[in-house]
């Protein structure tokens, strides 16, 4: 498996970027991207105000793929409002969970997605002057029928060197808003902050533009969950050692506003949450670091293996020792990559 490494400033790093982008014949036409000057404009000043490095990184990205700068920074900082409200009804599913005891600290995380795009997704890093260094995981933006000509660069899971992990899972809420694209958060944070309490510190200024869950862990062995709608959010801590988040609002509050069994009954997210959260409850007190792969990789909801969604990576994070593994193929012929920020 190829390791890309972008380094420098925001500029050098986009135009990194921008080379390969040309080199795989990508086009700006991608996530269904419209010219509506608004959006673009509240887009632009929302970056402005929060995140110009990411202004930077995509003038770059122009310069290295050979793009129309105004038009590319159009379709990096409005893509994913597009992106969302175009494909609310699709079936996108993960499962990240937490476990604390004597041991330790532990996380586990399944990434399920379009079975095409388990040749796509890549491990890449990211050491920014200034800047936390990261390595990132990402499905390379792949929509439900993935073209490689059409990925690009995002992370949907971060590790940054002071030990702080930041993890997405899609959530389901029919509103946006403008601000930051939650897979540009995902660095955004992991760049910036050591704790889980520092990352939540970030959720109280900065906007992001859809509704997106993350869990965040460190190294000293705290975990939250930060459930976000587009104009809201609340923080989950772990009750009795365990915490687990899939594809719904566990807060009582964000909980009314869901929308997942609206869109996309026959979702499984429950299926899984209550699933791990059983065989968790087993073997809790005893908790290790192998005890990781035992849940993801269990045939049944939390490993996915479906026609259109598939389990396309796993992780396993020993927070407290820094020991960070990535599977994939967890019930077959297993493959693992450790992986060092």
């Amino acid at each position: 498996m190829k390791l890309n490494t972008f380094k420098g400033n925001p500029y050098e790093i986009g135009k990194q970027k921008g080379v390969i982008y040309k080199q795989n014949g990508l086009t700006l036409g991608w996530a269904g991207v419209e010219n509506n000057p608004n959006i673009f404009k509240q887009q632009l000043k929302t970056y402005e105000k929060y995140y110009p490095e990411m202004i930077e990184e995509v003038k770059g990205i122009a310069k290295g793929a050979c793009f129309d700068e105004k038009e590319t920074l159009n379709s990096f900082l409005t893509s994913e409002i597009y992106w969302y409200t175009n494909n609310l009804g699709i079936e996108r599913e993960c499962t990240i969970f937490g476990v604390q005891n004597k041991n330790g600290a532990f996380v586990g995380r399944n990434y399920d997605w379009h079975p095409s795009s388990e040749r796509l997704w890549e491990i890449y890093k990211i050491r920014g002057l200034n800047k936390h260094s990261v390595v990132a995981i990402t499905d390379m933006a792949t929509a439900p029928k993935p073209n490689p000509t059409k990925t690009f660069y995002y992370a949907d899971d971060a590790i940054n060197d002071k030990g702080l992990f930041v993890g997405l899972t899609f959530s389901t809420n029919d509103k946006w808003s403008f601000g930051i694209a939650a897979m540009h958060m995902v660095r955004f944070i992991a760049e910036r902050c050591k704790s889980v309490n520092e990352a939540i510190d970030i959720f109280k200024d900065v906007p992001i533009c859809v509704p997106k869950n993350f869990f965040i862990a460190d190294k000293e062995g705290r975990m939250a969950v930060v459930e976000h709608t587009s104009k809201k959010f609340k923080v989950l801590r772990p009750r009795n050692g365990v915490l687990i988040q899939t594809n719904h609002y566990i807060d009582p509050i964000l909980a009314k506003e869901d929308k997942v069994l609206e869109k996309t009954p026959f979702h499984n997210t429950y299926l899984r949450y209550y699933e791990a959260l059983q065989r968790i409850e087993f073997i809790k007190k005893d908790f290790k670091f192998k005890d990781i792969t035992k849940i993801l990789g269990h045939k049944s909801y939390i490993y996915q293996n479906f026609k259109d969604v598939k389990t396309i990576w796993s992780l396993g994070l020993d927070m407290m020792n820094q020991n960070y593994m990535v599977y994939w193929n967890l019930t077959g012929k297993v493959k693992n990559k450790k992986i060092k920020p």
